[in-house]
């Protein structure tokens, strides 16, 4: 958890590295009906991507960063940081705006603000 502050144990984290992995977690919470929390970058100041007693999905070694230099795009992995970004369009003599802390996942940045957060009472956390 990026913000010692938060302090809750889930029950399960299941640290995800293929697609096949996240169905079975998802699977799992909604056959046992736990508390879902999605952990990308795990940059959340609000500790949305924990949850107590359910099960974390935990996306942080899917990293991967594709970059098509031609169309000046990236496809980027649900666990990828600013850093891996910016090392890999680097690579191809481009750049994006993005956060200012390296350590930032894109997703939570992009999706989230920088939070890892989504507003409404449940935040990001998916219930089952």
């Amino acid at each position: 958890m990026w913000n010692g502050s938060i302090d809750v144990r889930p029950a399960l984290i299941a640290r995800c590295h293929t697609t096949d992995d996240i169905v079975a977690t998802v699977a799992l919470a909604r056959a046992t009906r736990l508390p879902l929390a999605v952990r990308g970058g795990g940059h959340s100041v609000a500790g949305l991507s924990t949850c107590g007693g359910g099960v974390v999905l935990d996306l942080s070694s899917m990293r991967a960063v594709t970059v098509d230099a031609a169309r000046r795009t990236a496809t980027v992995e649900p666990g990828a940081t600013w850093a891996d970004l910016d090392a890999a369009t680097a690579a191809h003599g481009l750049a994006t705006t993005g956060g200012l802390v390296s350590t930032t996942g894109v997703a939570g940045l992009t999706l989230g603000g920088g939070i890892a957060g989504c507003s409404g009472s449940t935040g990001c956390r998916a219930t089952t």
